[in-house]
C-alpha cells in the first residue's frame, strides 16, 4: 500500500456514512489491494462444478475467498458501494471530463480580462466561428474540385487531339494506299489491254502465215 501511495496511485476511498457501511468497508479495506483471479471455465471439485482454473498442482477457485478476493471485490462494487460509485462517477469523474472537454473546445467561465462571460455568448461565437470555418473549407473544396475538373478537361482535350491526329494520319495512309492500289489497277488494266493487243496481232500474223503457206503449196502444184 505504501508503494502505491508513494507512486501517486489514487485508491478508492470507501465511504463511512453509517455504522453498517463503515463496518463492512473497514473489513474490505484490510484486504487492499485485492488479489483477483478470473475465469470463464468451470472445473469439477469433488461432486460439484465451480468456476476456476485448473493447474497441475490443483484448482484455483474464483469464488473461494481462501484462494482470491474476487468475492470481496464483487460485493464492494455491486452490493456495498454501488450508489457511492455512481455518485463519484457523476460528480467527480464525469464533471472533470466535461470541464476538460469544454475547455478544449474553448468554453471558459471568464474572458481574456478575467470578467465573467455568458455561456450563450461563447456558444454563439463558437457557432459563428465554426460556420465561417465550414464556409472556408467548402470554398476550398469547390476550388479544388474546379481545378481538378479543369485538369481533367485539359487531359481529355489532349487525348482527343492525339486521337484526332492519329485518325488523320491513318486517313492519309489509307488514301495513299487507295491511290497506290488505283494506280496499280490502272497499270494492270493497261498491261491486260496490251496483252490482248499482242495476242490479237500474234493471231493475225499466224493466220497470215498460214494463208501464205497455203498459197505457196497451191502455187507449187
Amino acid at each position: 500500500m505504501n508503494e502505491l501511495v508513494d507512486n501517486g496511485i489514487q485508491l478508492y476511498q470507501f465511504p463511512e456514512d453509517d455504522e453498517t457501511t463503515a463496518h463492512m468497508n473497514s473489513s474490505l479495506k484490510r484486504h487492499l489491494p485485492f488479489a483477483v483471479v478470473g475465469s470463464m471455465d468451470e472445473v469439477k471439485v469433488g461432486k460439484r462444478m465451480v468456476r476456476g482454473r485448473q493447474y497441475p498442482w490443483g484448482v484455483l477457485q474464483v469464488e473461494n475467498e481462501n484462494h482470491c478476493d474476487f468475492v470481496k471485490l464483487r460485493d464492494m462494487l455491486l452490493c456495498t458501494n454501488t450508489e457511492d460509485l455512481k455518485e463519484q462517477t457523476h460528480t467527480r469523474h464525469y464533471e472533470h471530463y466535461r470541464c476538460h472537454r469544454l475547455k478544449k473546445m474553448g468554453f471558459t467561465d471568464v474572458g481574456p480580462d478575467n470578467q465573467p462571460v455568458s455561456f450563450q455568448e461563447i456558444y454563439e461565437a463558437k457557432r459563428q466561428e465554426f460556420y465561417e470555418q465550414c464556409q472556408k473549407e467548402e470554398e476550398q473544396l469547390k476550388q479544388r474540385f474546379m481545378q481538378r475538373v479543369k485538369e481533367k478537361e485539359a487531359a481529355f482535350k489532349e487525348a482527343e487531339k492525339e486521337l484526332q491526329d492519329k485518325f488523320e494520319h491513318l486517313k492519309r495512309v489509307q488514301q495513299e494506299e487507295t491511290m497506290k492500289l488505283e494506280e496499280e489497277r490502272k497499270q494492270l488494266e493497261e498491261e491486260i489491254i496490251d496483252f490482248y493487243k499482242m495476242k490479237a496481232a500474234s493471231e493475225s500474223l499466224q493466220a497470215q502465215m498460214c494463208t501464205n503457206v497455203k498459197k505457196d503449196k497451191e502455187r507449187k502444184k
